[in-house]
């Protein structure tokens, strides 16, 4: 059997200069006497016939905790007389620092064994310290015993010690009696094969679990695990720093406590039992100061090998500044629709000054062709003619019959009568035309008044009336291209909806028609409005033209904002038409065979229907 060096350097990495005197105060030298007193407990010795091993002689070296211990470690390496045994004495609150320096020690040297010190009130302990080499560890609390820390130095600093099974003899200590001075024997029969075994799964078992513990660290989400019994078992600090607490202020606590009010409604909790887990359900976490924050939450049942409920795991994402990022797109959203509504507004208000100067220059034809009509009128003779058979009144007669001018009034009164026929139909002409026109312009400013009323606000409307607003709208438009329009209408319910947005689309559809068929001819304009029975009912309003018509590829793009096919287009309408089509719960969409095909706009609105008689 090999035998174990009795010289074995200890560095003390220290914090506080009380526990690091009692550190050197007992390892400096033997604690006790050496004689071997064998001791009989429960009437069994505990004594081994193996061979007794002498006692170690520690050689001490001191470093402050800080950059300066690995430093010190490397040196003692590069001197070929390297450490066996590191021990560090915890401050407050630097767990995590003393397990990064625990495993960067190792990554230098495998074999090294370490002894953590600290402070015996157990809220500055931490709930779970993973290492990756759990059997090159131990934990002692402050103040410490001088035989206990000399008892456990030896059994950590001896070389291979993870292979040895240590036997502690008790020692006669003189006037005290027995004391805990250990003698480590080793077992007679080692078997080697079974040992290396051990040690490389103890090896792999640690790994496996720093790296697990490493990823668990180092997630970006928070993670929260509630046991079978409905307490918090384990956290990252993820949540830690998210939600300001420390990690044992939550272990063991309800998670009502982050969750707040949804977990004592039971949603959260009853949606992962039904389901077995559940993905990306909003709720939202209570930090430590009582701050709501908007959180994703994605988690899943544990069960054992038997199928029995062990627990839940969940993953929770921040989507503060997600849900921040919607707020801001729904306003800009909102700003876009109201920017577009007013670029439309002006658009269609071009359209109907230009229709209603089309009217007064219409009115101002009729105003001219009634003053020309009066001015040349023969409504003068009359009165010269009644002056002439006054004059005659004695011999009336007479002068009607034998004079030559006189007989010629009764004939010249047959035309009168005629002239002044003619010249009534005319201006009974005229004045209808006045008042034909004086009405589309007034049905020109209704219009406009309509949209510029604000959106948002649903009523029962005729949709077939809606339809002939706005046609009216365009009316000019359609006279001036000589455009025959067909109209086919099913009868449907009134619906209840946004008459504004419903005119404005509308309006839009027929004029970008009377634009598409510039340059064809004969120009033909069909105007639909289908009942779509369901479930769920619909309505479908179709505008169809037979004018250029559009390509394949751009039959999504046109209601992109910006993009137009038309020379000078801004591309507005129609991205404005979807819009709103959107905002009503309905769908804008185009079809067409192709360039030169003409196209159909489909507007597919729900079945919101009114029935004003039920």
């Amino acid at each position: 059997m090999a035998q174990t060096s009795t010289h074995r350097p200890v560095l003390l990495v220290w914090t506080h200069p009380e526990t690091h005197a009692r550190l050197h105060e007992a390892l400096s030298g033997p604690a006790g006497d050496a004689g071997l007193v064998e001791r009989p407990i429960k009437d069994k010795s505990v004594a081994s016939s193996a061979v007794q091993l002498p006692l170690p002689q520690f050689t001490l070296v001191s470093v402050e905790m800080g950059s300066q211990v690995l430093a010190k470690v490397a040196e003692a390496q590069a001197t070929g007389n390297p450490f066996t045994l590191v021990v560090i004495d915890v401050g407050s609150g630097e767990w995590e620092v003393v397990r990064d320096l625990v495993e960067r020690l190792w990554e230098r040297d495998q074999a090294l064994r370490c002894i953590v010190c600290s402070s015996p009130d157990r809220a500055s302990w931490p709930h779970r310290l993973i290492v990756s080499r759990p059997e090159q560890w131990a934990f002692l609390r402050v103040p410490i015993l001088a035989e206990e820390v000399f008892q456990l130095a030896c059994c950590l600093s001896m070389p291979n010690s993870n292979s040895v099974e240590p036997v502690f003899r008790a020692t006669y200590s003189g006037g005290n009696g027995y004391s805990s001075d250990p003698h480590l024997d080793t077992p007679a029969t080692n078997g080697a094969e079974a040992t290396g075994a051990l040690e490389s799964a103890r090896g792999e078992l640690a790994a496996s679990r720093y790296y697990v513990d490493n990823i668990l660290r180092s997630m970006a989400d928070s993670l929260l695990v509630i046991n079978a019994d409905m307490t918090i078992g384990a956290v990252n600090p993820s949540l830690l720093n998210l939600l300001g607490y420390q990690e044992h202020e939550l272990i063991g606590e309800s998670p009502g406590l982050i969750f707040g009010e949804e977990f004592s409604q039971g949603a959260i909790i009853e949606n992962l039992l039904l389901q077995g887990s559940v993905s990306g359900v909003e709720s939202s976490f209570l930090t430590h100061e009582g701050q709501k924050i908007t959180i994703s939450v994605s988690g899943s049942m544990m069960q054992d090998l038997q199928g029995q409920f062990q627990g839940l795991v969940c993953v929770a994402q921040d989507i503060t500044e997600r849900k921040r990022m919607e707020d801001e797109k729904l306003q800009l959203h909102e700003q876009l629709v109201e920017t577009s509504r007013q670029l439309g507004m002006a658009e269609v208000a071009t359209d109907i000054l230009h229709n209603v100067g089309n009217v007064l220059n219409s009115i101002n034809v009729s105003i001219g062709v009634i003053t020309d009509l009066l001015k040349t009128s023969m409504v003068g003779d009359v009165g010269r003619i009644s002056q002439l058979l006054d004059k005659h009144r004695e011999d009336l007669g007479t002068y009607l019959s034998q004079n030559p001018k006189g007989k010629q009034v009764p004939g010249y009164l047959a035309k009168l009568s005629g002239q002044l026929m003619e010249e009534k139909r005319v201006a009974l002409l005229e004045l209808d035309r006045l008042r034909e026109n004086a009405g589309h312009a007034q049905q020109c400013v209704a219009a406009q008044q309509d949209l510029a009323k604000p959106s948002g606000m649903t009523e029962p409307v005729c949709v077939g009336e809606v339809v002939d607003e706005a046609l009216a709208v365009n009316r000019g438009m359609l006279e001036e291209n000589k455009i025959e329009v067909i109209q086919e209408f099913q009868e449907v319910p009134q619906l209840i909806v946004d008459k504004h947005q419903l005119l404005q689309i509308l309006v839009d559809l027929i004029r970008n028609a009377c634009q598409a068929m510039d340059s064809v001819s004969p120009r033909s304009l069909i105007v639909r409005i289908k009942l779509i029975i369901g479930p769920p009912d619909s309505i479908c309003l179709e505008v169809q033209d037979c004018g250029c018509g559009i390509h394949y590829d751009d039959l999504t793009k046109i209601f992109g904002q910006g993009y137009s096919t038309k020379h000078g287009g801004r591309g507005l309408s129609l991205h404005h038409g979807a819009l709103m089509a959107k905002n009503m719960g309905g769908t804008l969409r185009a079809q067409s065979g192709g360039v030169g095909q003409g196209a159909t706009f489909f507007l597919d609105l729900p079945g919101n229907f009114h029935f004003p008689d039920l």
